[in-house]
């Protein structure tokens, strides 16, 4: 795997995700003690930043895929969560959140996403031959969706959310208002040639102020450079929004699939979710996470999170353990 340097780092270079550790109950915060341990790894003009909890004895690996207006320090204490329990887990930045960047930002499209991430799952499977299971949060969930489609290693997928941007409705949802959803995506797909190499906040686009229903965390979040104050792409954008599902949820049979679904969610309601995941015919499940918002970090949700999670990854290791013997 080929990985090179960078003259940032959360560690020692950045600090502003340090504000984000008192929102989390104290054992799952981040500080001096148990820092994620950073890479870089390089590839096709992408230099991609890697958070990793490592656990030598993990039988699987996860791999946490942030949405937009995140990163993946943002995920850090969800990413201790899990290697508290034992399980190995990484993190990358997709750009150009967090440290990661692209030599060719304007060039750069929805499906770099998915092409990063499954080239990652295949680099990482051949280092250390752990099977994969896939976080998405947010629209990360709808990430993991299509790269799992793409990827035979993935064993397992976990989402907070099935944001389908191919459903009007959803489009709806998650712009700010029906203007820019409907009369935004007629002009972007319409003038491409034009709109594709302009960069806009996320926060133009999107009800980022929903992220979480902590009024101080999406202020944070909000303003923070790394998350949803970096500016994308229009292409990347349009490109987004017609996205479609590279296997329909009728005919998925990938890999089992864990819905955790915060219960009090306006950014993107259980609602919008709902319709994708009972048109799934995998083995799937979903657990409502009480009290939790978007982003979340409330009781009782974050603890139902933990279990659901834990249970999930338990059966994964105990099936993959039946094919072995």
């Amino acid at each position: 795997m080929n990985y090179k340097t960078n003259n940032f780092t959360y560690n020692e270079t950045e600090v502003y995700w340090k504000q984000y550790q008192r929102f989390f109950p104290e054992e799952l915060r981040i500080n001096e003690n148990n820092l994620p341990k950073e890479e870089w790894w390089y590839w096709n003009n992408y230099h991609i930043h890697l958070d990793r909890m490592p656990v030598q004895d993990s039988k699987i690996k996860i791999i946490l895929i942030h949405g937009a207006g995140g990163n993946g320090r943002l995920l850090a204490p969800y990413a201790r969560m899990l290697q508290v329990h034992g399980y190995d887990v990484v993190a990358p930045d997709l750009p150009p959140y967090g440290l990661s960047y692209t030599e060719s930002l304007i060039s750069m499209d929805y499906s770099d996403w998915i092409k990063v991430i499954t080239e990652f799952i295949e680099q990482e499977f051949n280092r250390d031959g752990k099977p994969i299971v896939l976080l998405g949060a947010s629209i990360g969930g709808m990430l993991a969706y299509h790269v799992a489609s793409l990827c035979k290693q993935v064993k397992g997928l976990i989402v907070t959310t099935f944001v389908d941007t191919s459903n009007p409705k959803v489009r709806d949802q998650i712009a700010p208002n029906k203007v820019i959803s409907r009369l935004g995506k007629f002009t972007l797909d319409n003038f491409p040639f034009v709109l594709d190499s302009f960069r806009i906040s996320v926060t133009k686009v999107s009800r980022m102020k929903l992220i979480t229903n902590n009024f101080d965390l999406a202020k944070l979040i909000k303003n923070d450079p790394r998350a949803a104050g970096t500016k994308i792409p229009l292409r990347f954008l349009r490109t987004f929004l017609n996205m479609k599902s590279l296997i329909e949820p009728e005919y998925f049979d990938v890999c089992p699939i864990l819905l955790i679904h915060p219960e009090v969610d306006p950014m993107t309601p259980y609602s919008l979710s709902e319709s994708f995941y009972k048109r799934l015919q995998c083995k799937k499940s979903c657990v409502i996470l009480e009290g939790a918002g978007h982003f979340p970090i409330e009781q009782p949700g974050l603890e139902q999170m933990k279990v659901a999670v834990l249970n999930f990854l338990t059966e994964i290791e105990n099936k993959l353990e039946l094919y072995e013997d």
